[in-house]
């Protein structure tokens, strides 16, 4: 039976949506086992992650490291990321295979498709690495992916696209909130002496832009992603001052994670123009 247009854009869009959920599930497990590992108390952060500070004996955090729950953690890592390749292949089918074609839809899904590959092949090269390369390319392939699963989910929804200025300011934004990341990973991991006072610098710069971007949604009709970005940005600092002052918590980074990773994920849906 030969499935209508309409029918396959209902697919392609109840796909996309899974993708968006499956990928804020990889995200958070991915935070969570990276945040369970042992790592020394920071009572002082920045300054406890200085060069010239003796480093402080590592502990396993409690409430995220118990084994039993690591390992329910980590077997939902591994299942969910296989579901999203699987996904993300029959996305790209749907919108590729035949008239009438989604290019935009299919150029997204092949782009999430190497990014899967791209991360399976790492996670099977390098298993339990600690490298910088490996934490970074983890996180930020990760943080990527749902992003861009929430701007293909956005587009096969009829969300409108932005105006080349928003858009312009949103792309910035989303490689402020990357950077970010990279470096709040860099300065919870001490492969870098210098990434939590840059965290803290690039923080407003990045909350700025944020802000920006949101009102100008908002301006523009985007009510529910300018808010959210507002929203966000807020509460980006209320973790960031919670974390700091409660020894970097694990729990508190993981929920300070979490909301990079939608703000990530709302700047790139607003960072799409009529073009693409």
């Amino acid at each position: 039976m030969t499935m209508t247009a309409d029918r396959r854009l209902i697919n392609l869009r109840r796909l996309a949506w899974a993708c968006v959920l499956l990928m804020l599930v990889v995200t958070t497990a991915s935070a969570w086992l990276r945040l369970a590992q042992p790592r020394p108390a920071c009572f002082d952060w920045p300054a406890c992650r200085g060069a010239d500070r003796p480093a402080a004996a590592a502990n396993a955090p409690a409430l995220l490291g118990a084994p039993a729950t690591l390992a329910v953690v980590r077997g939902t890592h591994r299942a969910t990321a296989t579901l999203v390749l699987l996904v993300v292949i029959a996305v790209a089918a749907l919108a590729l295979a035949k008239p009438p074609r989604r290019w935009a839809a299919g150029r997204l899904a092949l782009t999430l498709l190497v990014l899967a590959l791209a991360l399976s092949v790492l996670g099977i090269v390098t298993p339990g690495s600690r490298a910088a390369g490996v934490l970074l390319g983890n996180l930020l392939g990760g943080l990527l992916m749902l992003g861009l699963s929430w701007r293909l989910a956005t587009q096969l929804a009829g969300w409108p696209a932005a105006s080349p200025s928003l858009t312009r300011w949103a792309l910035l934004g989303a490689g402020l909130w990357l950077a970010q990341a990279a470096l709040g990973a860099l300065s919870g991991s001490g492969h870098w002496s210098a990434a939590p006072v840059a965290h803290m610098a690039l923080a407003l710069l990045a909350g700025s832009c944020s802000l920006g971007v949101g009102l100008g949604a908002r301006a523009q009709g985007r009510r529910v992603e300018g808010t959210g970005l507002l929203l966000l940005t807020g509460l980006q600092f209320a973790l960031a001052a919670g974390a700091a002052g409660s020894a970097a918590a694990p729990a508190v980074v993981l929920l300070h994670n979490i909301g990079a990773a939608f703000g990530l994920a709302l700047m790139l849906g607003l960072g799409r123009s009529a073009e693409s």
